[in-house]
């Protein structure tokens, strides 16, 4: 599992000062970032390998509601690295109730051809297919 701690912040509420629908996704897209950039694929290294990544379906679930200011932590619980990313992140507040479940799918897109494609081979191998549906704890 990946974790990763943040503060509700003034860009991510609306104006009832409640975190919005398209923070809890930009959160997910983040903690997907980190884990590659701690498995050696920044985002600079993805753009040099003109390799970027598209976002695709997702489900989001409210549970509680995140608050401006607040605390809160990102769970990645699930990330199924192949031809898609299918990963599962859970938010938490300080008190360690799960506020929110974020399921998504995200696709591997070649920024020069501008398409969709496999996943790409130098990015895969560095994934054993046993530990692929796995997170590893790094922090």
């Amino acid at each position: 599992m990946v974790c990763k701690n943040y503060v509700v912040s003034g860009e991510d509420v609306n104006d009832g000062m409640v975190m919005e629908d398209n923070a809890y996704i930009s959160y997910t897209l983040r903690i997907l970032y980190h884990f590659l950039f701690h498995n050696g694929f920044s985002r600079e290294k993805l753009n040099a390998l003109h390799v970027g990544l598209q976002e695709k379906n997702h489900i989001l679930v409210c549970h509680k509601n995140l608050m401006f200011t607040e605390h809160f932590f990102v769970e990645m619980k699930h990330c199924y690295i192949d031809d898609k990313i299918n990963i599962k992140s859970c938010f938490y507040n300080s008190k360690n109730e799960c506020c929110a479940e974020v399921t998504k799918e995200i696709e591997w897109f070649d920024s020069i051809c501008k398409e969709i494609i496999p996943a790409p081979k130098q990015i895969l191998k560095h994934f054993d297919t046993n530990t692929r549906e796995n997170v590893l704890s790094f922090l």
